[in-house]
């Protein structure tokens, strides 16, 4: 429901135009294990983190409770690269195949 949906730029996650994704973690506030997310689409501006329906930014476990909620709205992860400057771990998901459609015009070959 849209009462629990995670937005990126007030867009539901469900609904953004991109087919490739880039997402870390930004540590949460201070001696909390949580962590809040950031996600690269190709937007222009800031990069933003993840809010719910309210604009506040939401909170996760960890990263994988992250990337299970991207799976669920299409999302599969490709690769993880650790930035060596500052030892954030980037992910890079695309948007699953969906299935193959069938062309509906084929032309039939009789021999």
């Amino acid at each position: 429901s849209l009462a629990n949906a995670q937005f990126v730029n007030e867009k539901p996650i469900s609904e953004l135009d991109a087919d490739y994704l880039r997402i870390w973690s930004d540590s949460g506030p201070l001696l909390s294990s949580k962590i809040t997310v950031r996600v690269d689409y190709g937007q222009e501006g800031r990069i933003p983190q993840i809010t719910d329906n309210r604009r506040r930014v939401v909170s996760f476990n960890s990263m994988i409770t992250v990337l299970n909620m991207f799976s669920k709205e299409g999302f599969e992860l490709v690769e993880v690269v650790r930035d060596s400057k500052d030892e954030t771990e980037v992910f890079y998901l695309k948007r699953k195949e969906g299935p193959k459609r069938e062309s509906t015009n084929k032309e039939e070959t009789t021999f």
